[in-house]
């Protein structure tokens, strides 16, 4: 099972609110409680949940790209232009062919919006 900000803060004897102080960088911690706590996250191979911290309305770093036809050179050049600047900026892409359909396009969308 994943290890989560739980499982950190117990292995390190530190509160949640420390360990996430840790993750953001934020706050006042002691450069040992900091060395500490990452110590601890790299031997429980511990990584920070995108999801979680989209709750919190954090920033996902991620970008849904709709793409009417993959297979078409044009658009395939563009999603890999798109993929690559996401990518050196720090951006995950997500993208989905839509077959040129306007109800597949909708419900891409829509999924789209819920998961981004």
């Amino acid at each position: 099972m994943k290890p989560t900000i739980y499982d950190v803060a117990k292995e390190a004897k530190v509160s949640i609110a420390t360990v996430s102080k840790v993750i953001n960088n934020r706050g006042r911690i002691s450069e040992k409680t900091k060395k500490h706590v990452c110590e601890v996250m790299e031997q429980l191979r511990y990584q920070p949940s995108v999801v979680a911290s989209a709750l919190t309305g954090k920033c996902t770093f991620t970008i849904g790209l709709l793409i009417p036809d993959i297979a078409n050179p044009f658009f395939a050049e563009i999603a890999r232009s798109v993929e690559d600047r996401g990518q050196e900026l720090g951006f995950s892409v997500v993208m989905c062919s839509t077959d040129n359909d306007s109800t597949k396009e909708k419900n891409t969308f829509h999924f789209l919006n819920k998961k981004v």
